[in-house]
């Protein structure tokens, strides 16, 4: 049985999870906008436990520990540049928008 997955771009979110300890199955990358820049796609396996995670981020009903969420938002961040960037100044994001 295949899971159902979870897909967001909104890298609060993203962090929110990853602090309260959601495992995140991968990111997505895609390029968009006039300025080409990469937007990265966050994937979680889709339980009840995150969907009520994300009905209470939406609420504003969410607290998590600061300092572990400001980490987990740099990680995702820097993870979506070196992507974009790659380790040679080349993108390794695939444009899908030509």
């Amino acid at each position: 049985m295949k899971k159902e997955m979870f897909s967001t771009r909104d890298l609060y979110l993203a962090s929110c999870l990853l602090t309260l300890k959601f495992y995140m199955d991968g990111i997505d990358y895609q390029i968009e906008g006039e300025r080409k820049m990469p937007v990265g796609y966050f994937n979680f396996e889709k339980t009840p436990e995150l969907i009520d995670a994300t009905h209470k981020y939406r609420q504003g009903q969410l607290a998590v520990e600061p300092k572990a969420f400001i980490f987990n938002m740099r990680e995702l961040k820097a993870e979506i540049n070196n992507a974009y960037k790659g380790p040679h100044g080349e993108s390794e994001v695939i444009d899908k928008s030509e």
